[in-house]
């Protein structure tokens, strides 16, 4: 599969997640009208249609808002757990306050066209922040941490499905089978993938291709290195904390104790 083709299906599958995100917001926005319908039937009270329907949008403005929220959690990629909550807090308060008050704006401005006597924006603003603050707040606290969990998952599930990969051989473009893969190495402006007791060339970087590779098989080991650890069969240790280890075929590649993490689990395995 191609790294076009697999950008395109991480993609899509994050678009339907943002979709799932869109029907939730409608859902809830009609079960919210509904459930003031059915309170003001139980208290015998007066229900409007228009005023429920304009102050139910509320629920709405949480499809842009967590868009733009996790927009920009994609460009910051906060790397630690420290820094991920760190950032959810900030966010979260700060979408939470922003929503509240285009919510407000907007309601105000509809009100002053469609009702000959319009809400004032202190009172809405005080009641959605008395009703409504809470959920809000939690909603953009957990909001990065759950769309980070659907690309992680959509990213695990591509590189599953990834049995082949389009390499360079002279002048032609062949696919070989990606078990078949012992190790790839760092050639600027290439990657070097040895397969087939063969060298070939991939046009995209090795931290593409280690995003792309499944992580259960293929393991950094190297700052210029990611190795197939099935091809893997003898360690060696180097007695300053790198080892040396042994491929299928004979070849020997470095591992850096820099990249411990990632390989450790072989000294016991």
């Amino acid at each position: 599969m191609r790294t076009q083709e697999l950008y395109k299906t991480n993609s899509k599958l994050l678009n339907s997640s943002f979709s799932l995100l869109v029907l939730f917001c409608i859902i809830l926005y009609g079960l919210a009208i509904f459930q003031d319908y059915v309170f003001s039937k139980i208290q015998i009270t007066g229900f409007y249609w228009s005023d429920t329907m304009l102050y139910n949008t509320y629920w709405l403005l949480f499809i842009p808002f967590i868009k733009i929220a996790n927009s920009f959690y994609d460009k910051i990629q906060p790397k630690s757990t420290t820094n991920k909550i760190f950032y959810a807090l900030c966010t979260g308060f700060v979408f939470s306050l922003l929503h509240i008050f285009l919510f407000t704006s907007v309601f105000i401005l509809a009100s002053n066209i469609i009702f000959p006597v319009p809400h004032r924006f202190s009172r809405i603003f005080k009641n959605a922040i008395s009703n409504q603050l809470y959920i809000t707040i939690i909603a953009y606290l957990f909001s990065p941490f759950i769309f980070d969990y659907l690309k992680r998952k959509a990213q695990i599930t591509i590189q599953k499905n990834i049995k082949t990969l389009t390499v360079k051989n002279g002048v032609r473009r062949i696919k070989i089978d990606i078990s078949t893969v012992l190790f790839i190495k760092t050639d600027r402006p290439y990657t070097m993938i040895y397969a087939n007791n063969q060298k070939f060339l991939h046009d995209e970087s090795l931290k593409k291709l280690e995003k792309l590779l499944d992580p259960q098989t293929f393991i950094r080991v190297h700052r210029s290195v990611i190795a197939n650890k099935n091809h893997i069969t003898e360690l060696k240790s180097r007695k300053n904390g790198d080892y040396d280890c042994i491929l299928t075929n004979g070849q020997s590649i470095r591992l850096s104790r820099h990249y411990r993490q990632n390989w450790n689990e072989l000294l016991n395995h």
